[in-house]
């Protein structure tokens, strides 16, 4: 693997403590094998049916931290490095906000993958509607040093535009990768173009 997160400590201990404080994010913890990334879907982004294979619960099961915002981070795996809600989306009546993901393989400490994942819902009552891997970010050599995401189109407020700052391991210089994603549809990620 290639890509590194330069999270540290104290992001670590930031996602446990947006865990603990955002209901959206305690969902994570509904299920052990969170971060099987080998049962992701790469492309295209697809509703939960075709890409639901990260961290979910069973219909019946209540969620692993239901009422214990303590439990919650304590079940959160320590394979996750950084968790973070990027921004709300909606399609019609439906919304919910957008999460990432970055999870830490566990066959090899320096491969990390990372999921964009499309909650529907608001407050205490969200669910995971598809999670998809951005597999490309594993095929560039160097660290993930930050990402931001960009506001929502008024045209397409169901989509995620993220920003990532990639430090190669041969420069010192980060360059700037965008990611566009658009729901039931291939996702678009490359060298940033402005």
């Amino acid at each position: 693997m290639v890509i590194r997160s330069v999270s540290t400590f104290a992001g670590v201990s930031l996602a446990a403590l947006m865990m603990v404080q955002n209901a959206a994010l305690a969902q994570a913890t509904d299920a052990a094998p969170a971060a099987d990334p080998a049962t992701e879907q790469a492309a295209p982004a697809a509703p939960a049916a075709a890409s639901e294979a990260a961290p979910s619960a069973s219909p019946a099961a209540a969620p692993a931290g239901a009422g214990d915002p303590a439990a919650a981070a304590e079940a959160l795996s320590p394979l996750i490095e950084d968790v973070q809600i990027v921004g709300p989306w909606s399609d019609g009546d439906v919304q919910g906000v957008w999460r990432t993901i970055m999870v830490q393989s566990p066959a090899d400490e320096t491969d990390y993958h990372f999921f964009v994942q499309q909650l529907e819902g608001s407050g205490t009552n969200l669910t995971l509607r598809s999670s998809t891997e951005i597999r490309e970010l594993n095929q560039i050599e160097g660290a993930v040093v930050g990402y931001r995401a960009d506001e929502p189109s008024e045209t397409e407020p169901n989509s995620l535009s993220l920003f990532f700052d990639l430090l190669p391991s041969d420069g010192e210089i980060a360059e700037t990768y965008e990611l566009h994603f658009f729901p039931d549809q291939p996702y678009m990620f490359g060298p940033a173009t402005n």
